[in-house]
Parts: structure tokens; C-alpha cells; sequence
């Protein structure tokens, strides 16, 4: 008997939360590593190359990843022409951009950029393989392959990257992690997938899937575009070390919106598009993730901002003490982030790609205003900028879901106030440990320790049907391992006495 929707989309999202907290805290360790090893040069330069390879990763895409996922049917054919388009166009990308890559040292004013861009960018040939093979992985919500392939992989590039930092490499390093990364995540991908590619390209397959994919192209483009101008005009309006702060402070910030936002849109997409001919039953689910969200972001990134200089002082020193405001001001961006990216995966899995880009075209409207106001005062007013742009994308959302779904504004705020009452007021209050103690290490563990547990008790107390819920699904699955384990344990006994 098959799992019912709730069941695959719970069981998803648990996978989903095991994949983004392993990979995080694997993502943490060795990005401590390496931020005590290189220095803020070293980051800079990747992150200029890392800006080129997200357009690159666009092209090749093209949209057709959400299409496989999100339509009713899908044939081998289309599989087939997907895959060898991603192939041919990476290929033919990649020598384009090899043959470019003189360019970019002359741009940005550093001579190594040619050397370390033309390798970095083998990544795109290499997760072209990948591509079709994660949109199987997605559409059939087998989150537990999907995250062995993105855990497996980070264990082994972080390694290879410490190694190679500890050596003396610089940023050579940071591409080697790159290229391990994508080379592992793609035979994980190949190993737990039955399908594989036969040589064809149908053209009737490939343009119904680009007309099904070309707006969502086009938002991937854009948004790829808007959300990489921060670190290029840093790179073109400063200089790569004040570049190597602000990568910090946007790569540590990220760990966590992102993290969370794609484990909630990870689980959320596959099963809104398995129900998009249900509007009713859309607005619950969409309704029910939204209010998880809140609980789980608001006391977590308002958390993370009162105890970002302790934080940053235990992991670093003083070494990036330049970020720390920075990365501030951007878990602002992040809390809100989450929410558009849920808002945007309703409308991915109703299919609603034009208005997304119209959303993505006034999104980076937005942000073009920001950068203008602010790009010649300092990287703080940009950043400052990019904060309340973040707000503004939020309202924007806001109203196109609540037309789109019926989720009123009203009542979407309703559900998210509570949380933000609870997380606000309990952060404000944490702001005064530093008060009892000057020691970071201490300041920090009082504040978490003292958050998480007035943040659980009021819960409790009001009788939080969220917390109730993410608490009993934790419960169930660490029971499941344990019967598994004692059941593993005693076939093991038994195959020894016979």
C-alpha cells in the first residue's frame, strides 16, 4: 500500500531538515577551517568566479528542472533531450568562458582570476550530469537519496579543502572543493537513479518543455542576475579584501535562511504540484508550512543576530570582526526570504511561471533603486539597502499570493504575528547577558541555552500545535531508528547462533 500524501510530504520534509542541518553543520566546520586559514583575498577572488558559474548553472538549466518536476506526465523522451541539451549547452559555455577568462583579470585588477576561473568552471560541465537525474529524485519525492547526495558530497570536497588550505594552496583550495563537490554529487545522483540516458533529442519534447520553462528561465536569470550585483559591483566599486567581508558575511547568513527555506520549499513544491487541481487543499498546506516557518525563523534568525559578535568572536577571533555588522543586516534579508520562497513555490506548482517573473521583475526593480541610493556611501548602506529591499520583496509577495490563493494578507500576518511577538521579545531580553559576562564563549552558550528554552516553554504554554507537531515527527522518526537498530542488532545475533 503507497504512502499517502501527507505521509510522503512529512517524510520529505524530514529528510529534507536531516539534509540541510548534516549539510550545514558539515558547511560550518569546514568553512570555519578555511576562514581561519585563507584570508579575505582568497574569498574574494572565488567569489567573483562563483557569480559567473551561477549564470552559467542558469543557461544550462534553462527552466526545464521545475518542468520535469512539476508536470502531470513526463516520457523518457523528454528525460533524453533535457540531458543532452544541459551537456551540449555546459560544453559549449564552458569554452566560451575559457576562452574569456583573460577578461576577468583585467576587470577586477587581479592576474590569478584566469588560472582559477577556467578550472572552477568545469563545475558546470560536471553538474550538467546531475540535472535530470535530481528532478527524478525530486518529482518522485525520494528526499533520502536526494539528501545522501548532497551530504555525501560535502564531507568529501570539505575535507579535500581543509587539506588543501592547511597545505598552503589559497584559494586553489576553494575551487578543488567546488569540483569535488559537483563531481561526487553527480555519481551519488547517477548511483541511486535507475534512468539513464539514451541518446536522442526530439524536438517536439524539447519545445513543449521550453515553452512550459522559458518564464521560469527568465526568473532564474534575473533573479541569478540581481542577487550576484551586490558581490560584483563590491568586487568592481572596492576592493577583493572588503569583497572577502561581505562573502563572509553573505555565505554565514545564507547557511541559515537558505538552509531552511529550501528544505521547506523542497517538500512544500512536489506536493503542492501533486494536488495543484485542489485549491482548498493547497491553501491548508501552503497555510501549515507557512505558520512552521514562522516558528522555526523568526526566533532563530532574530536569535542569530543578537548573538552574531559572541558567535563570530568564538569562531574567528577578531579576524572578521568587518563582517559581523554585515552579516546583521542580512539575516534581515533572510528572515523574509523564507516566506517569499515558499510563496514562490505555490505558484511554481500551479504553474503560474509569468506571474513569478513579473514578481522577479519587480523584486529587481527594487533592488536597482537600493544599489543606486547606497553604492557610493560604503558596503554597509549597500547592505542596508539590500535589507530593506528584502522587506519590500516580503509585501510585494504578499499581495500577488493572497490574490492568487485566497490566503488573505490578513490572515497570512495572523499567522506568522504570534511568532515574531515570541521571538522578538525573547532576543530583546538576551540582549542583556552580555551584562553578566564579558566572555564570549559564555555569553554565547547563556543566550542559546536561555532562548531555546523560554522560546519551547511559551510555546508550550499556549499550546503551539507547530511545535506539537515538529516535536512528535522528530519523536517518531528517532523511534523508528531505534527499533531498526535493535531489529538490525538482533537478526545479526541470530545469523551468529545459527
Amino acid at each position: 500500500m503507497g504512502k499517502t500524501l501527507k505521509e510522503k510530504t512529512v517524510n520529505a520534509l524530514v529528510w529534507s531538515t536531516v539534509d540541510k542541518t548534516f549539510s550545514q553543520v558539515i558547511y560550518a566546520i569546514v568553512g570555519i577551517i578555511l576562514a581561519n586559514t585563507l584570508f579575505p583575498e582568497d574569498f574574494g577572488l572565488i567569489g567573483i568566479i562563483t557569480v559567473f558559474s551561477a549564470f552559467l548553472t542558469i543557461f544550462v538549466d534553462s527552466g526545464f528542472t521545475v518542468v520535469l518536476i512539476q508536470r502531470k506526465e513526463i516520457t523518457k523522451e523528454d528525460y533524453n533531450t533535457v540531458f543532452f541539451f544541459n551537456l551540449l549547452v555546459a560544453i559549449a559555455l564552458y569554452l566560451l568562458l575559457f576562452s574569456l577568462a583573460p577578461c576577468l583579470s583585467i576587470w577586477f585588477g587581479d592576474a590569478r582570476l584566469t588560472s582559477l576561473s577556467r578550472v572552477m568552471f568545469l563545475t558546470v560541465i560536471i553538474q550538467a550530469f546531475g540535472l535530470v537525474q535530481s528532478s527524478i529524485l525530486m518529482r518522485k519525492m525520494h528526499m533520502r537519496a536526494f539528501a545522501i547526495s548532497n551530504i555525501v558530497p560535502l564531507l568529501v570536497s570539505g575535507t579535500l579543502a581543509v587539506i588543501m588550505a592547511l597545505s598552503g594552496y589559497g584559494p586553489w583550495a576553494l575551487v578543488a572543493q567546488a569540483l569535488a563537490l559537483a563531481t561526487t554529487r553527480s555519481i551519488l545522483l547517477w548511483v541511486q537513479n535507475s534512468w539513464r540516458p539514451r541518446v536522442q533529442f526530439d524536438k517536439t519534447s524539447f519545445l513543449s518543455l521550453y515553452s512550459a520553462g522559458k518564464n521560469m528561465f527568465l526568473t532564474s536569470f534575473t533573479g541569478t542576475l540581481f542577487q550576484n550585483l551586490y558581490p560584483l559591483i563590491i568586487g568592481i566599486w572596492y576592493n577583493m579584501k572588503e569583497l572577502g567581508y561581505y562573502v563572509q558575511a553573505d555565505r554565514w547568513s545564507k547557511m541559515g535562511y537558505t538552509a531552511l527555506g529550501q528544505a521547506l520549499g523542497q517538500s512544500l513544491f512536489p506536493a503542492l504540484s501533486s494536488i495543484q487541481d485542489d485549491p482548498e487543499r493547497m491553501r491548508r498546506v501552503f497555510g501549515k508550512t507557512n505558520r512552521t516557518a514562522a516558528y522555526l525563523s523568526f526566533p532563530f534568525f532574530l536569535g542569530l543576530i543578537v548573538v552574531a559578535t559572541p558567535l563570530f568572536h568564538v569562531l574567528f577571533g577578531t579576524k572578521w570582526d568587518a563582517s559581523i555588522p554585515l552579516f546583521q543586516l542580512l539575516l534581515i534579508k533572510g528572515i523574509f526570504f523564507v516566506f517569499t520562497t515558499l510563496m514562490t513555490n505555490y505558484l511554481l506548482a500551479q504553474g503560474r511561471t509569468r506571474t513569478i517573473f513579473h514578481f522577479e521583475l519587480m523584486k529587481n526593480g527594487v533592488i536597482v533603486l537600493a544599489i543606486l541610493l547606497t553604492v557610493r556611501i560604503s558596503i554597509p548602506a549597500l547592505v542596508v539597502g539590500q535589507a530593506i529591499a528584502g522587506v519590500i520583496h516580503y509585501i510585494i509577495a504578499l499581495v500577488i499570493t493572497s490574490r492568487v490563493t485566497g490566503y488573505t494578507i490578513k490572515q497570512q500576518l495572523k499567522d506568522i504575528f504570534p511568532y515574531i511577538v515570541m521571538g522578538g521579545v525573547i532576543c530583546l531580553l538576551l540582549t542583556f547577558v552580555p551584562l553578566i559576562t564579558a566572555n564570549p564563549y559564555l555569553q554565547l552558550t547563556l543566550q542559546i541555552i536561555l532562548g531555546f528554552l523560554a522560546y519551547t516553554s511559551i510555546n508550550k504554554l499556549l499550546g503551539s500545535t507547530i511545535q506539537q507537531d515538529i516535536f512528535n515527527t522528530i519523536g517518531k522518526k528517532l523511534n523508528l531508528i531505534r527499533t531498526s537498530t535493535k531489529k538490525n542488532q538482533t537478526d545479526a545475533n541470530d545469523s551468529m547462533v545459527e
